[in-house]
């Protein structure tokens, strides 16, 4: 019933949050007792101001202006050395999805995707709450205090995740195009080639170089700071809805490798940030551990040290650094995620951290009967009916698989939608559903292999016959099973690149020692 409690509270927070709420917050706060190595590697205890995210949780009685407000107070914090204005404009429909040209079936679709609010209840979901009622009722005199803070941590964790749901960090890696930065919060390919033909240089990207970008409460792109080195940074803005400007910024700061050092009292975002390290950072450190360990599996007590080069003008650290490496502490256990030359992440060992997706989460490659189509009609209102996923045409019973491994998030059913449906959760950003199911053969919270049967596909909800619907999602955002660069994808790395990250990662253990 754990499960049943936190997703109540879950939707409530939701229905509170205003569809445009985000948290952009640029301050000074006092910074304490941090640990950092100055240029010549020699350790310093002292104090600073930081220009840096609030440290106290955010109030969200203060959060309801709009997202443009918000991005003129990150647009002034950030400018230290005024250039001239360029713009780029937008002709009406150029960022919007083709219409998919592929045939829908109309006999192995749906039509009615979109999640209710509740869950409707079979015989299969009662005998599942009952089981999940007797086993809580059974352990629910045991429940010790670290559970109780745990929870807590956990719904922490998840009030932040709704408070910065439309703001989004990503470090390059090698071989990545722009399509593949922007697909992390849901923009499509054509978004991206857009840019890239407005402004040729986006089309070039360069290991490391790093974005932050935010989406208006349309879920359209409203601001872009792309990090193009430590002495340039290019801020795009969109001033209406055909035109953006650009910005370019001649860096005076001067970066540091710092190492940072602390233990966990509370959550992972909160006792990260009380160490001074910005939201940006703190994401990246997330996807870098995200294959190792969940962040709400932390507990109070647990111990980091991380690697991070950091901006600093007139002597104060703001919000733009690199983390080249982390290694947490738990029970005992370190996890460790080093940047290689290529930006992706590694074990200590040089082993890749991104696990490996199946295209399909089938043992056969399918039929499809409708395709990802974000423009796809409705056949009966003519209206557009976004379709969020992937529908293949399968006879009732066909077993169906996990694409990679991960945690069955959620079982359940909607007689007038999805029929019965399952959510698997893979790492810390991606997320599968799979609907119209005959039956689960998994149950919520359980940790399933990549390949393991999880359910049969079936034709139960609004559905007009025999199919699987298929979702994959990048923080929360639908994005097209078919072309999404998988994790995992191209992060190998070759012997002698290899030889040399071991020799880094040697002496960089050596820096991380608690």
């Amino acid at each position: 019933m754990a499960s049943i409690f936190i997703g109540i509270v879950l939707t409530l927070k939701q229905q509170e949050m205003p569809s445009n709420a985000v948290s952009i917050n640029v301050a000074k706060v006092e910074q304490s007792g941090q640990v950092i190595v100055n240029s010549s590697n020699t350790v310093v205890n002292g104090s600073s101001n930081l220009a840096t995210e609030k440290q106290e949780p955010a109030d969200t009685s203060s959060e309801k202006g709009n997202v443009t407000s918000a991005l003129e107070n990150i647009s002034h914090s950030a400018i230290m050395a005024n250039e001239e204005l360029t713009y780029i404009d937008i002709q009406d429909g150029e960022f919007d999805e083709p219409e998919s040209n592929e045939a829908t079936d109309e006999n192995a679709t749906s039509y009615e995707d979109d999640f209710i609010a509740q869950d409707d209840i079979d015989d299969e979901t009662i005998e599942r709450i009952q089981n999940e009622a007797a086993k809580e009722n059974a352990q629910k005199e045991k429940l010790s205090p670290e559970a109780e803070t745990a929870l807590e941590s956990f719904l922490d964790v998840a009030d932040e995740a709704l408070r910065i749901q439309n703001q989004f960090s990503y470090t390059v890696a090698r071989g990545d195009k722009l399509a593949d930065v922007l697909e992390q919060s849901g923009l499509s390919a054509t978004t991206a080639k857009v840019l890239e033909k407005k402004f040729p240089q986006l089309a070039n990207l360069k290991t490391g170089q790093q974005f932050y970008w935010v989406l208006d409460k349309d879920g359209e792109l409203e601001y872009m700071n792309w990090l193009v080195s430590e002495k340039e940074e290019k801020i795009f803005e969109r001033k209406s809805k055909n035109q953006f400007s650009v910005q370019t910024i001649k860096k005076t700061g001067i970066w540091k490798q710092d190492i940072v050092k602390g233990t966990l009292n509370g959550d992972f975002t909160s006792s990260l940030k009380a160490e001074g390290l910005s939201t940006r950072q703190i994401n990246q450190l997330a996807a870098g551990l995200q294959w190792q360990i969940a962040m709400n599996k932390l507990k109070k007590g647990d111990k980091f040290v991380i690697l991070v080069k950091r901006e600093y003008i007139n002597g104060k650290v703001t919000e733009l650094g690199n983390v080249e490496a982390i290694r947490v502490v738990s029970k005992n256990k370190s996890y460790y995620a080093i940047q290689a030359d290529n930006g992706r992440y590694y074990s200590l060992h040089g082993e890749t951290l991104g696990r490996g997706f199946a295209r399909y989460p089938l043992q056969f490659t399918p039929r499809v009967s409708s395709p990802f189509n974000p423009r796809r009609l409705h056949p009966v209102t003519r209206r557009v009916a976004p379709h969020k996923g992937v529908d293949f045409g399968l006879p009732v019973g066909t077993p169906i698989i996990a694409p990679a491994d991960g945690v069955v998030e959620h079982v359940a059913y909607q007689a007038n939608g999805a029929g019965r449906y399952i959510k698997l959760r893979h790492g810390g950003q991606y997320t599968t559903v799979y609907m119209h199911l005959s039956r689960q053969l998994v149950r919520p919270g359980q940790t399933v292999k990549k390949g393991e049967r999880i359910g049969l596909s079936g034709n139960t909800g609004r559905s007009t016959g025999p199919h699987l619907h298929y979702e994959f999602h990048i923080n929360g955002r639908p994005v097209n099973p078919m072309t999404v660069k998988l994790p995992g994808t191209g992060s190998g790395m070759p012997e002698k690149e290899r030889k040399a990250f071991l020799v880094k990662a040697r002496k960089i253990e050596a820096q991380l020692k608690l």
